[in-house]
């Protein structure tokens, strides 16, 4: 069994992340290059991991209305095959 995910937590810790560093690249805005072209690669990344994050937890909301509705269905059969 795979270990339960907590995406909103995720979530808010890349969204602190991002935070930060948008901060470093204010803060290193006259250091070199690189530095720079490091902190915008991260950004990045921080920004492609919140977006799969984002899609996990509407495909997770879009189960749960897909398991409510499948079970009010088969509730709908099962009460018609007692009648």
């Amino acid at each position: 069994m795979m270990p339960t995910v907590n995406l909103e937590l995720q979530m808010k810790f890349l969204t602190e992340l991002n935070e930060a560093l948008t901060d470093a690249l204010d803060r290193y805005a006259d250091e070199g290059a690189d530095k720079l072209a490091e902190l915008n690669y991260m950004k990045q990344e921080v920004a492609r991991a919140r977006l799969v994050i984002a899609e996990r937890m509407d495909h997770d909301d879009d189960d749960k209305k897909s398991d409510r509705r499948s079970r009010r269905v088969a509730a709908g059969f099962q009460e018609a095959a007692f009648s």
